[in-house]
């Protein structure tokens, strides 16, 4: 049964996807907890820009064990297997889906391609088994369905390793063997931001970049998307944690997204002064956490993480 972004709905949604929805929508699928698990997405966004993808897959076990099956190869996997003449009409029965939904008489930019925006071939594997999920007659979501029953349920933990610098993050799973440097670290963040107290637009492009090179990090080291567990290390974690607990803690330390947001709300709208009173926040660290902080809530936004684990041993230049 559909269920409108009017209840409360809106608020979890905006959880599980780390961001608030750009649009409005219905959730029209949900799991056996009662957890939204597909959404059904307006066409168009607030702004009036396109929105091609009709139906989102937003549960978050869900999202991880498709991306896990990404990760080893799914997409050329699915696009080898289906038929290209079932694979076209299906991307059709998308669109023709997707269009009936734009209000009459619109004249603005409109959505194109079929199932994750795409013409031809397979774009999203999440994409395509939402569909399925949602009732649509897509061989691709059918595909999906069947590996991932054939998952067994005691998967391997994956733990995504982060080191950040003053200058730089890594970014590594170990277990494959794979990593990717992103050239923006918490001193760089943190030159950004001149203004005291922070201008909002100053911590909001801070934010902005960093999320932006994460989006390389999904491509190169593909279990950053489903990671079950998330390391990080570097100088300045230790202060954003003995900010968050008002004292000295030792680590690790588990740091929820909520936490995260909820300092990084209060030290955005102190001066420095003022963050020189916080307890656990050394004086020598009271501009340079701006930076930690950006980067910190950038990570578990872009990776849809509900939290992180600090760990010891900083890392140096």
């Amino acid at each position: 049964m559909a269920t409108s972004a009017a209840s409360n709905d809106a608020e979890r949604v905006a959880e599980l996807l780390g961001r608030v929805p750009q649009g409005t929508f219905e959730v029209i699928v949900r799991d056996a907890a009662g957890e939204p698990l597909v959404l059904r997405n307006n066409p168009l966004m607030f702004s009036g820009r396109p929105m091609p993808t009709l139906y989102w897959l937003a549960g978050k076990e869900a999202l991880r064990r498709v991306s896990r099956l990404e990760a080893a190869g799914g997409v050329r996997a699915a696009q080898a297997a289906i038929p290209a003449a079932e694979l076209a009409a299906a991307h059709q029965r998308y669109s023709a889906e997707r269009d009936a939904h734009i209000p009459p008489g619109h004249t603005g930019p409109r959505p194109s391609g079929g199932v994750a925006g795409t013409r031809e071939g397979v774009k999203c594997l999440h994409a395509h088994y939402a569909y399925h999920l949602a009732g649509g007659d897509d061989p691709v979501g059918r595909w999906v369905a069947a590996r991932l029953a054939a998952q067994p349920s005691d998967t391997c933990m994956t733990t995504l390793h982060i080191s950040l610098t003053d200058g730089h993050a890594v970014f590594a799973d170990h277990a494959a063997g794979v990593q990717y440097t992103v050239p923006v670290g918490a001193s760089t963040l943190a030159a950004m931001i001149a203004a005291d107290p922070p201008l909002p637009e100053e911590l909001t492009n801070a934010i902005g970049i960093f999320m932006d090179h994460i989006e390389d990090v999904t491509r190169e080291v593909p279990s950053s998307t489903f990671a079950d567990v998330i390391e990080v290390r570097g100088p300045g974690l230790q202060a954003l944690v003995d900010t968050e607990v008002g004292h000295s803690k030792g680590l690790p330390f588990n740091l929820s997204r909520d936490a995260v947001e909820e300092v990084f709300r209060t030290l955005a709208t102190e001066t420095a002064a003022d963050r020189a009173c916080n307890p656990g926040l050394p004086t020598d660290e009271v501009h340079h956490v701006l930076g930690v902080c950006c980067a910190v809530v950038a990570m578990l936004r872009a990776l849809h993480a509900s939290e992180l684990v600090v760990i010891a041993d900083s890392v140096a230049e």
